[in-house]
C-alpha cells in the first residue's frame, strides 16, 4: 500500500527501444516520429518518477512528525489526567466525562484529539479549581492544535502521494503500450 511503483525498471523498456529505434533509423520510415514519441515518455516517466519518490518522501515524513506528536499527546494526556484522578478520585461525574467508551482498545490520532479536547473541558468544568489546571489547559490546547496540524498534514501527504501513484500507474500504462505498439509495427515492417 505505501509503496510507490519501482523507480528504475520502466525506463529500462524505453531505453531499449530508443537504442533499438536509433539502430533502425535508416531502415524504419517511422523510426523519427517513435525516437520523439518514446524520448517524450521517457522523460515524462523521469519527471513523475521524481515526483513519486519527493510525494513518498513528504509522506513518510507527514507520518513520522504526526507520530511524534502523538507521542508526545498520550504522554500530556496521561498526565494531566492522572493529575485530574488525585484530585477527584473516583468520582464518576469527572471519570465518565474523558474516559473513552472503549477503554483498552487502540486509539487513532483523531481518537487521541478528541480525548484530549473531552480531558480539556473536565479542567473547565472542575470545581474548585485545582492549581495545575490553569497550565494544563494551556498545554493541552497548544497540543491539540499542534496534533491536529499534523493530522491535516499527513492526510493532505497521503492524498498527494495516492494521487502521484495513480498518475504514475496511467503513465505506465501509457509507455508499456507504447512500448508493445513499436515492438509490433518494427518486427511487422522488418518481417514483412
Amino acid at each position: 500500500m505505501t509503496a510507490i511503483i519501482a523507480q528504475t525498471p520502466p525506463l529500462d523498456p524505453l531505453n531499449q527501444i530508443i537504442t533499438l529505434l536509433e539502430q533502425l533509423r535508416n531502415r524504419l520510415p517511422f523510426a523519427e516520429e517513435e525516437l520523439v514519441r518514446h524520448t517524450q515518455l521517457r522523460a515524462i516517466l523521469a519527471e513523475q518518477q521524481e515526483r513519486s519518490a519527493e510525494a513518498l518522501t513528504a509522506w513518510r515524513a507527514a507520518l513520522a512528525t504526526r507520530w511524534e506528536c502523538e507521542v508526545r499527546a498520550q504522554r500530556l494526556y496521561a498526565h494531566v489526567r492522572q493529575q485530574v484522578l488525585d484530585v477527584v478520585g473516583t468520582d464518576t461525574r469527572y471519570l465518565q466525562l474523558f474516559e473513552p467508551d472503549s477503554a483498552g482498545g487502540a486509539l487513532t490520532a483523531t481518537d487521541l484529539l478528541n480525548s484530549l479536547r473531552r480531558l480539556a473541558v473536565v479542567l473547565s468544568l472542575m470545581q474548585p479549581v485545582p492549581s495545575f489546571c490553569e497550565q494544563a489547559q494551556a498545554d493541552i490546547q497548544a497540543m491539540a492544535s499542534e496534533l491536529q496540524a499534523a493530522i491535516q498534514h499527513a492526510e493532505q501527504c497521503e492524498e498527494e502521494r495516492r494521487r502521484v501513484q495513480a498518475e504514475q500507474r496511467l503513465l505506465l500504462d501509457l509507455c508499456h503500450r507504447s512500448y508493445r505498439r513499436t515492438r509490433q509495427r518494427i518486427a511487422s515492417h522488418l518481417g514483412g
